[in-house]
C-alpha cells in the first residue's frame, strides 16, 4: 500500500507540473519571446527539490525491504537531466564571478582594449630587409644580362620540365618530382616500378659542366641502378656450331649512352632495358610452364629450345651496366629484322590483351562463354571446339613457330640452289613472294628448257609453313612434304623427269612425228627407286625408224632407236606378186641405245630435235 501511495503521489506531482508548464506556455504563446527565453521560463517551473525528496523516500523504502513500483520513464527525463547539469555549471560560474569581484581570493588578468603602438625601429628594419631583397633580385638580373650569349645559354628549369612532361608521365610527391618508365599504362603487369626522379641542377654543377666542355643542363634524371647501361635480347638459331639466323631485339639508336647524355637519351635507354627484362621474364616463365617432347631449358639469362633434330633456338638476355659499351656490331646478312619486329609486336599484343579483356557472360564466370555453350543441349560445343575457341598460344610458342619457319625457308632455298647447280638441264627459275607472312612463305618454280619455253613450261608452287612444305603440282594435286631436305629434292627430280617427257611429246607433234605411246607410269622394266618411270614411243613419218625414250627420275633418260632392213625377196626384182603392200618391204631390227654424249645440242630437247630430224 505504501509503494502504491508513493507511485500515485509522484504521478500526480508530475502531472501537475506538466499542466502548469503547459498553461504557462499557453499564456506566453502570444508574447514575442525567443526560443532560449521560452525554454528558460519553462525550466523554472520544474521543482527539482520536490523530485529529490521523492527519490530519497524511495531509497529509504528500499532499505526497509519494500520495493517501490517502477513507473515508466518520463519522456522529458533526458531534457531535465541536461538542464540540471547546465544549471549546476552556471551556478559555479556565478560563484566564481562573485569571488573575483571582491579581489580577495581570486584576481583576473586585464585585457588590453587597444592595439600596441607601432615602433619606428621595427618599421625601419622591415623596410631595410625588403629593400635588400629587391636589390639582390635586381643584381642577379643585371649579372645575367651582362653575361655573353655563350655563357648565358642555360635552359630554364621550368622550360625543361615542361618538355619532360610532354614525353614522360610525371607527378609530384612531397618535395620530389617522380616519373614513370614502365609500360603499366599500356597493360603491362611486370613487377618493376620503373620510377625515376627529376632533380634541379645547381649552379656549381652547371659551372663544372661548362668547365669540362659539356652542354649545360638545368635538370637531371636519376634512373634506378638496375636500369642503367644498355640491354638487348639476342635470338640465335643454331645447327651444331653454325648459326642459321640471328637477331638482336633492342633500340639500335640507344646502343651507346653515356652518363652525361641528355635526359631524353638516358630515359629511352632505361626504358629499353626495362622492355628487354620484361620480355625475357615473360618468355622464361612460359618456357617453364610449356610442355614439349623435348623440355625447354632455362639457365640463368639463357633459354634453349629444340626446333628440329640438331637445330636449337637460343634466347639470351645481355645487360651491360657500363653505358659506354654498346651492342656488338652484327653483319647485315645475319640480322633478321622480321623476327625482331615480331618480338616487339608479340609483347605489344600481350599488353593489349591484358588491358582490354572481354567481359565474361555471365559475369560470375572466369572465361568468356558463348551463347552456344550456355544453351548446351544437343547443339553444345565439343571439348575440342571449346579449346580451339580459347586462345592458348603464348609468346614462346609463336617465337618457336616463326623460328621453325625461318629454318624451313632457308632449307627450301638451299635445296633449290643446290639442285640448280647440279642440274643445268632443264632450267629451274624460282620466284619468291615479296609479301609473306611470319609463318608462311610462297615460292613458284618454273621448269623450262632453254629456247623451248614457249612449247612447254612446268609450274610448281611451294607453300613453306612451320613444320612442313605443301607443294601444289601442275595438275592440281597437293603433296605435303616433311622438314627433311631429301623430300623436296626428290620431288624436284620427279617433276624434272615429267617435264622432259612432256616437252618432247609437244616437240614430236610439231615435227610431225607419230606418237605411238606416251605413258607417264611404266609398269615394265626395272622398277624405279624414286617416283615413277615414264616412256614415250615415236616413229618417223615414213615408218622406217622408231624412237623409244625412257625417263627415270633417279637414273636419268635413256634413248633407243629401232631401224629397218630390206627382206630377201623384193617385188621389184621378181615378177611374183608375193608382197603387194609397201609397208612389208622393210623389217624392224632390234633397239639400240643411243650414245648420248656423242649427240650435239645445248640441252636434251635440242639434241632430240637433231636426232629426229636426222632420222626423218
Amino acid at each position: 500500500m505504501a509503494a502504491h501511495s508513493v507511485q500515485v503521489s509522484v504521478e500526480s506531482l508530475l502531472e501537475n507540473q506538466v499542466q502548469e508548464v503547459a498553461l504557462d506556455g499557453q499564456e506566453t504563446y502570444n508574447k514575442p519571446l525567443s526560443m532560449s527565453e521560452n525554454l528558460a521560463k519553462l525550466a523554472h517551473k520544474i521543482d527539482f527539490d520536490k523530485v529529490e525528496e521523492e527519490e530519497k523516500k524511495e531509497e529509504e523504502d528500499n532499505a526497509d525491504g519494500t520495493t517501490s513500483f517502477q513507473h515508466p520513464q518520463w519522456p522529458w527525463e533526458s531534457v531535465r537531466n541536461k538542464l540540471r547539469t547546465a544549471f549546476t555549471e552556471i551556478c559555479v560560474l556565478s560563484d566564481i564571478l562573485h569571488i573575483g569581484q571582491e579581489k580577495k581570493y581570486l584576481v583576473f588578468d586585464p585585457v588590453n582594449q587597444e592595439a600596441p603602438p607601432h615602433r619606428q625601429v621595427l618599421k625601419l628594419v622591415t623596410k631595410k630587409k625588403s629593400l635588400a631583397t629587391v636589390a639582390d633580385i635586381l643584381l642577379k638580373g643585371a649579372k645575367m644580362l651582362s653575361k655573353p650569349p655563350s655563357e648565358a645559354n642555360v635552359p630554364d628549369f621550368h622550360v625543361e620540365l615542361l618538355k619532360l612532361c610532354q614525353h614522360w608521365r610525371l607527378k609530384k610527391v612531397g618535395n620530389s618530382i617522380l616519373g614513370d618508365l614502365s609500360f603499366k599504362s599500356a597493360g603491362s603487369r611486370f613487377w618493376h616500378s620503373g620510377v625515376f626522379e627529376v632533380i634541379k641542377t645547381s649552379d656549381i654543377d652547371t659551372q663544372d659542366a661548362a668547365a669540362v666542355g659539356m652542354n649545360k643542363r638545368s635538370l637531371q634524371v636519376v634512373v634506378p641502378t638496375d636500369l642503367e647501361g644498355t640491354s638487348y635480347i639476342q635470338v640465335i638459331i643454331q645447327t651444331g656450331d653454325a648459326d642459321i639466323a640471328s637477331t638482336v631485339v633492342s633500340q639500335m639508336s640507344r646502343t651507346k649512352v653515356s652518363a652525361n647524355a641528355h635526359w631524353q637519351e638516358r630515359l629511352e635507354a632505361a626504358q629499353n632495358v626495362l622492355f628487354c627484362k620484361e620480355l625475357f621474364s615473360q618468355i622464361a616463365r612460359e618456357a617453364v610452364q610449356l610442355k614439349s617432347p623435348i623440355p625447354h631449358l632455362v639457365i640463368g639469362n639463357q633459354i634453349i629450345c629444340s626446333l628440329f633434330p640438331r637445330v636449337q633456338l637460343r634466347i639470351t638476355l645481355c645487360h651491360d651496366s657500363q653505358a659506354d659499351d654498346g651492342i656488338p656490331a652484327m653483319q647485315a646478312s645475319d640480322q633478321n629484322t622480321s623476327l625482331e619486329h615480331s618480338l616487339h609486336q608479340m609483347l605489344k599484343a600481350l599488353h593489349i590483351s591484358n588491358q582490354y579483356t572481354a567481359t565474361p557472360h555471365p559475369v560470375t564466370m572466369s572465361h568468356v562463354v558463348s551463347k552456344k555453350r550456355r544453351v548446351a543441349g544437343p547443339t553444345a560445343s565439343t571439348k575440342k571446339e571449346v579449346m580451339d575457341k580459347q586462345p592458348g598460344e603464348c609468346i614462346l610458342e609463336r617465337i618457336i613457330k616463326q623460328a621453325k619457319h625461318i629454318v624451313l625457308r632457308k632449307r627450301v632455298a638451299k635445296v633449290i640452289d643446290e639442285f640448280t647447280k647440279e642440274h643445268n638441264d632443264p632450267t629451274l627459275i624460282a620466284h619468291w613472294g615479296s609479301f609473306t607472312q611470319p609463318l608462311q612463305s610462297t615460292v613458284i618454280l618454273d621448269i623450262v628448257s632453254q629456247r623451248y619455253d614457249q612449247i612447254q613450261k612446268t609450274l610448281l608452287q611451294l607453300f613453306v609453313e612451320c613444320d612442313h612444305v605443301r607443294a601444289v603440282l601442275r595438275d592440281g594435286r597437293v603433296t605435303q612434304l616433311s622438314h627433311e631436305e631429301e623430300d623436296l629434292y626428290d620431288l624436284l627430280l620427279t617433276q624434272v623427269s615429267f617435264h622432259q617427257m612432256n616437252t618432247l611429246s609437244f616437240l614430236a607433234k610439231l615435227t610431225r612425228m607419230n606418237i605411238l605411246q606416251h605413258n607417264m607410269q611404266v609398269g615394265v622394266g626395272d622398277m624405279a627407286k624414286l617416283g615413277n618411270a615414264s616412256s614415250l614411243l615415236l616413229s618417223t613419218p615414213n615408218g622406217k625408224y622408231t624412237i623409244s625414250v625412257r625417263s627415270d627420275p633417279l637414273h636419268g633418260i635413256k634413248v633407243f632407236v629401232q631401224g629397218t632392213t630390206k627382206p630377201v625377196f623384193s617385188s621389184t626384182e621378181s615378177n611374183t606378186n608375193i608382197v603387194t603392200d609397201p609397208k612389208y618391204e622393210h623389217f624392224s631390227t632390234s633397239f639400240r641405245e643411243v650414245d648420248w654424249k656423242r649427240i650435239p645440242g645445248r640441252n636434251f630437247i635440242h639434241s632430240m630435235e637433231l636426232l629426229m630430224s636426222s632420222l626423218m
